[in-house]
C-alpha cells in the first residue's frame, strides 16, 4: 500500500481513508460530523476539556509489532496530524450483528447515561482503558481495573448531571463482561490490523505528508530544511494551545510544520549523564 504525500490516511472502521482538499486547520471533529457524518461525537466546549469529542486513536508501537490506543480530544486536534494513525469513533464499537461492545453495555446496565450528551465521549475514554488493561506489568488479561485507574481514564470528561457514580461502576464492571467478537483486546491487536497500519507508515523524504500549509518531516534534519525553506511557519506539537487559536479566536493559521512524525524527537532512554528525555507532547 502506497501513502500519497498529499493526501491524509488513516484507518476508519478497518477501511484506509485518503482526505485531500481540506484546509490543514480542519479538526478530527469537524471532519467526523461535516464530512464523515458521524455525529456521534459531540461538541461541547471545543477547546479540549470537556471530553464529550473524545475519540481514540490506534497508533503503532516502536517495536512495530503492536498498536497503542489512546483517548484523544477531536475538537482540537488537526485531522492532518492523525496521518498514518487508526480512528476509532463511538460508531464504530457496536457489532455488525448490533451486539453494544462491553463498554457501551456496562454503562447501560449501570445507568450511566443522564441526558446523554456526553456519553460518547465517556464511551470512548473508558473504551481506550478497556484496550489498556491487559498492559500493565502488575494485571493478569482481562482482569477489572481498580476504581483509581478508571477516575484517571476519565479525568478529560465532564458530566453537567453530575452523574459520575453510575459511570465509574460502569467502567469498574466492563471487563467481567465476555469478550467481544469486535473490538476485543486480542482482536485490537491483531495481525491483520497491525499490518494494516504498518503499510501507512510514511518511511522516506518523498513519502513524507506535505500539502500547501502543511508538512510533516520525518527527521529532525528534514525539520532543520523545512524552517530554513519557510521561517515563518508554525510549529505544531500537541495543539493543545494551537488548536483554540482556531476554534476560539478563529484565527488564519501560518503554514503548520508539524513535529508529531519526527522519532528523533519522542524517546526516553538511560545515558552516563542520566536519563535523557526527548518528548514533544502529542
Amino acid at each position: 500500500m502506497s501513502t500519497a504525500p498529499s493526501s491524509v490516511q488513516f484507518i476508519l472502521d478497518g477501511e484506509v481513508v485518503s482526505v485531500s482538499g481540506l484546509p490543514p486547520s480542519v479538526t478530527v471533529l469537524e471532519y467526523l460530523r461535516t464530512v464523515a457524518g458521524r455525529t456521534g461525537t459531540k461538541e461541547g466546549c471545543a477547546e479540549g476539556d470537556c471530553g464529550a469529542c473524545t475519540v481514540v486513536l490506534g497508533e503503532l508501537a516502536a517495536d512495530g509489532r503492536t498498536i497503542d490506543y489512546r483517548a484523544i480530544n477531536s475538537c482540537i486536534r488537526f485531522l492532518p496530524t492523525i496521518d498514518g494513525k487508526e480512528l476509532v469513533t463511538v460508531e464504530s464499537l457496536q457489532g455488525a450483528d448490533g451486539e453494544l461492545h462491553p463498554v457501551q453495555r456496562a454503562m447501560v446496565e449501570c445507568h450511566g447515561s443522564q441526558c446523554g450528551f456526553c456519553t460518547p465521549g465517556f464511551v470512548m475514554s473508558l473504551f481506550a482503558l478497556y484496550l489498556d488493561l491487559e498492559r500493565g506489568p502488575q494485571r493478569l488479561h482481562g482482569s477489572p481495573p481498580e476504581r483509581e485507574d478508571v477516575i484517571a481514564a476519565l479525568s478529560g470528561n465532564l458530566c453537567r448531571c453530575t452523574g459520575y457514580r453510575p459511570i465509574i461502576d460502569a467502567g469498574r464492571r466492563m471487563s467481567e463482561y465476555p469478550a467481544p467478537k469486535h473490538w476485543s483486546r486480542d482482536e485490537a491487536q491483531s495481525a491483520e490490523r497491525v499490518n494494516r497500519l504498518r503499510a501507512l507508515q510514511r518511511t522516506t523524504p518523498q513519502s513524507a505528508l506535505r500539502f500547501p500549509g502543511f508538512h510533516a518531516p520525518l527527521t529532525v534534519d528534514e525539520l532543520a530544511s523545512a524552517l530554513q525553506a519557510t521561517p515563518d511557519s508554525l510549529l505544531l506539537a500537541g495543539g493543545t494551545d494551537i488548536g483554540l487559536w482556531t476554534t476560539k479566536h478563529l484565527r488564519d493559521l501560518p503554514p503548520i510544520i508539524y513535529l508529531g512524525a519526527i522519532a528523533e524527537l519522542q524517546e526516553i532512554r538511560n545515558t552516563d549523564a542520566g536519563l535523557h528525555i526527548v518528548q514533544v507532547y502529542l
